[in-house]
């Protein structure tokens, strides 16, 4: 015979859990599973694969999922060396900035997918703008908005063509757009040069002097002169943010790769 008694059951075993999970000071476990990493060709073009709806943690929020976008962070680096390649090594990124290479093994605990520690509730964003990384922008679109829950399940591609003058773009759904570098962080705001933001290769953006909290604090200084400072790289990462109630939930972040920007002119 069918316990017509067992909902009931279920609800109050329920609240009582809740209870005691509340008094006992029991964290609540949240999830959202990490992205793949992605495919790099060379230093110029890199496809992810986005997670699905029936990822976990990915489904709509009425379905118990967390996820709202995903997010991209970025930073700039000058360098003196025009490497060719996929640069997946300590010594190429060292050999393009050291403080590539810094920031890499800054954040590779974070990133180690093997790793039990990430907590999915840490302020991931602060984790990354400390290092003065910033996030990616698009031009003439809200990338929260391209990166929401249409882009579930999408391969998500970010090509730096090596042609003087062709600007970086971000393809989603068989629909391009063109990159842009940030103009604000947590508690900063400054005007980039070149001021049209591009990820291009410009006199404005390689010049140290312009590594200021006013002018190119998304890029990162770098103190040899030898061979002289010509070039420019930029390292991205990813990763999914959501939300359950008030509380912020993030994937494990991914590196996407690090990209050579193309002359300007």
């Amino acid at each position: 015979m069918r316990n017509k008694n067992r909902p009931g059951a279920i609800a109050l075993f329920s609240f009582l859990f809740s209870l005691f999970s509340f008094s006992c000071g029991l964290d609540a476990f949240y999830y959202l599973d990490y992205i793949p990493d992605s495919v790099m060709r060379d230093n110029t073009f890199a496809r992810v694969s986005l997670p699905s709806s029936s990822s976990d943690g990915y489904s709509k929020p009425d379905e118990g999922g967390y996820f709202n976008n995903f997010v991209i962070f970025y930073r700039i680096y000058i360098s003196g060396e025009a490497l060719s390649g996929e640069i997946n090594t300590s010594e190429l990124r060292t050999r393009v900035n050291s403080s590539m290479n810094t920031d890499f093994n800054g954040l590779s605990g974070q990133t180690d997918k093997t790793s039990t520690s990430f907590s999915p509730t840490s302020n991931l964003e602060k984790l990354f703008t400390d290092r003065k990384f910033f996030k990616l922008a698009l031009e003439g679109a809200n990338i929260d908005s391209v990166l929401g829950r249409d882009s579930l399940g999408s391969t998500l591609d970010i090509s730096f063509s090596p042609v003087n003058g062709e600007r970086p773009e971000l393809t989603l759904n068989g629909v391009s757009y063109i990159l842009q570098r940030a103009v604000s962080g947590p508690g900063l705001n400054f005007n980039p040069v070149p001021d049209n933001r591009y990820f291009l290769n410009h006199p404005d953006l390689y010049n140290t002097a312009n590594v200021t909290n006013e002018r190119n604090a998304d890029t990162a200084t770098n103190s040899k002169t030898d061979p002289e400072l010509r070039f420019t790289y930029v390292s991205m990462y990813i990763f999914a943010m959501g939300k359950e109630y008030l509380t912020t939930i993030y994937s494990q972040p991914t590196h996407i790769g690090i990209f050579r920007l193309a002359e300007a002119f």
